[in-house]
């Protein structure tokens, strides 16, 4: 059969004498046993290293300024976070809660850059006020909106455009793809000739400056070459700026750098994993650029747009090629089912209802935690706790012969897993956070209290007896 080729290093993980995975020292089924599943756990210095090695890579391959942005989206755990702000990474946010995060974790307004489709008036009223350093325009509706904010406030706003240049990364599903004009609603549609019309608008608003161009195409891009695609209207868009007076001193190319060691289906893949539950192999490490040449790839197409000497800042926005390869899920079998001739089950506490959602469109590598050295001799279903028959992690993948109590470990648990978990009958799990053999919470297991905690509960007699015995579990 075939298999992925990925191994515990490719992590940065070690193997036990006995087999058992190692994260930074420690034993991830002694962390189970301790904390509980399903658990995350992070592997801290790791984490810091990856995003202070793509701010100096943006520093050292573009020659004009540079600045990263961490995208809060992907993983706005406060933990993970300062991790990655210690590296020098500033902040790219999408709402309120992102923005109030970023600001209460030490960021200052011009740290931050805010994007999003959404922005409602009380939200541009507060990056205002916060004097973020950029926002994002996502149409012309909000444009407008932002400038007549920003006028009553009596405050200056700095805008980017975003631009949807109609283009979609090959093999690209579509749920991925954020700069089709066909498919996705995002940005100003530049075949459509909204940024002309948004530069004449910007001309009449005193209080909005401008200062470029923002571009996003899709997520978990493997070919930086779609970069350099995506980015061929820009000599078209400095003429367009140029004809309304504007000089363009920044580009943002946004995020879609990939994780090395996991990766979306594609469109094919989709149908076939979901009509047929053949799950695609292999998966490679060296089938994925590092992101010095994504980098590369688009700092070359920025000077190739701009005359020689008139570099403008270039902004990056990488979320998953930070933080996804350096958190793992722990999760605990806890029943096996065989129906010979028909399948295998390897019943656990975490699936796609509750924690595992990215596994519905992306392949994650899934390891036996107890034992990584075991042979892989059989295809099973794992599933999960929900009582949908649809709450699986993975159909049809090949693992070692597993038994009740052992404890599986999905890896690339860092980017969107904990953003998308939800509390589906269960609580959402703890994350401990590891660094040179010392482990630490960095978020508790949510407990009754936490769940219920928004409802308005009726104080009967016998509901205040329940009330006041909410203990954690």
């Amino acid at each position: 059969m075939l298999r992925s080729s990925l191994e515990p290093g490719d992590w940065g993980l070690e193997t036990g004498p006995e087999g058992e995975l190692l994260v930074d020292g420690c034993s991830t089924v002694s962390l189970a046993k301790a904390y509980g599943t399903p658990l995350h756990v992070v592997n801290e210095s790791r984490l810091e290293e990856t995003a202070l090695r793509f701010r100096q890579a943006a520093e050292l391959l573009y020659p004009g300024l540079s600045s990263v942005h961490y995208a809060f989206k992907c993983n706005s755990v406060p933990a993970i976070v300062q991790s990655i702000k210690k590296a020098g990474l500033k902040a790219e946010v999408m709402s309120d809660f992102e923005l109030d995060l970023a600001l209460r974790l030490g960021y200052r307004g011009e740290d931050i850059v805010v994007n999003g489709p959404c922005k409602t008036d009380s939200f541009l009223r507060k990056c205002v006020t916060s004097r973020v350093r950029f926002i994002v325009v996502d149409s012309l509706d909000e444009l407008e909106a932002l400038g007549s904010i920003a006028a009553a406030e009596n405050m200056r706003a700095d805008v980017l455009l975003r631009i949807n240049p109609d283009y979609t990364p090959e093999k690209m599903n579509s749920g991925s793809a954020t700069a089709s004009r066909h498919g996705c609603a995002f940005g100003l549609d530049f075949k459509g000739g909204e940024v002309g019309s948004g530069l004449a608008r910007l001309k009449k608003m005193k209080n909005v400056g401008f200062f470029g161009f923002h571009f996003h195409i899709g997520t978990g891009i493997l070919n930086p070459r779609d970069y350099v695609r995506a980015l061929r209207c820009l000599k078209d868009l400095l003429s367009l700026a140029a004809g309304q007076g504007y000089e363009v001193k920044t580009v943002d190319v946004g995020g879609g750098y990939p994780s090395p060691t996991s990766r979306e289906l594609t469109g094919r893949e989709m149908l076939v994993y979901q009509a047929l539950h053949r799950l695609p192999y292999p998966w490679t490490r060296t089938g994925c650029p590092w992101f010095e040449d994504f980098i590369l790839a688009i700092a070359g197409a920025v000077k190739g747009a701009f005359p020689t000497g008139q570099l403008p800042e270039l902004l990056f926005e990488p979320g998953r090629s930070i933080v996804s390869a350096n958190q793992l899920l722990l999760l605990t079998v806890h029943r096996i089912k065989n129906r010979p001739g028909v399948r295998k089950w390897l019943i656990t506490d975490g699936g796609l209802g509750t924690v595992t959602l990215p596994t519905f469109y992306e392949y994650h590598e899934v390891f036996l935690a107890n034992d990584v050295r075991r042979p892989r001799s059989e295809k099973v279903t794992i599933s999960g706790p929900v009582c949908f028959a649809s709450d699986t992690v993975y159909r049809n993948i090949l693992m070692p012969g597993v038994v009740p109590g052992e404890v599986l470990a999905v890896m690339d648990s860092g980017a969107y897993f904990t953003a998308l978990e939800s509390s589906f009958g269960f609580p959402r799990p703890a994350i401990v956070s590891v660094n040179s053999g010392i482990h630490s919470l960095s978020r508790r297991r949510e407990n009754l209290a936490d769940m219920i905690g928004r409802d308005i509960i009726e104080k009967s007699s016998e509901t205040k007896e329940v009330v006041h015995e909410i203990r954690d579990y």
